[in-house]
């Protein structure tokens, strides 16, 4: 009896770490507002504003797929393949191009999704930021 209780309280913590894995993951932080995110993002090592900026990139890239804009990451990375400067880029930009009111209750993805669009087709930004402006 004592083994089973023994198992059981080992699934338990192991889940429950899993479980805190999954929410503290890069692709989770995607999902938090654009402020939240931004400020994880700027109290992270270098490593992983790295691994945080590639997770943006993809999760954004996949969500403006989703809106019928087809986006290649790679063609918009700068030569060294550094996502990092991609996003510095978008920090710079950000205040322009969305409005200030969006962006704390705005999901990082779907901001990055907006500013990938901006890139590729100008003009279909220009329609998703109205629609969204005017919900």
């Amino acid at each position: 009896m004592e083994l089973f209780f023994t198992a059981v309280t080992i699934a338990l913590v192991g889940a429950a770490y899993c479980l805190l894995q999954h929410v503290r993951s890069p692709s989770a932080l995607c999902r938090k507002p654009m402020s939240a995110w931004l400020a994880r993002y700027q109290a992270a090592t270098p490593v992983e504003q790295h691994e945080m900026a590639e997770m943006l990139l993809r999760q954004s890239a996949r969500l403006a797929s989703r809106m019928g804009v087809e986006v290649h990451i790679d063609r918009l990375l700068p030569d060294d393949g550094d996502p990092i400067t991609l996003l510095q880029a978008w920090q710079a930009q950000l205040s322009i191009a969305i409005p200030a009111q969006a962006l704390p209750n705005t999901p990082a993805r779907t901001v990055g999704a907006l500013l990938l669009i901006r890139d590729v087709q100008p003009e279909s930004f220009r329609q998703l930021l109205g629609q969204a402006i005017a919900s």
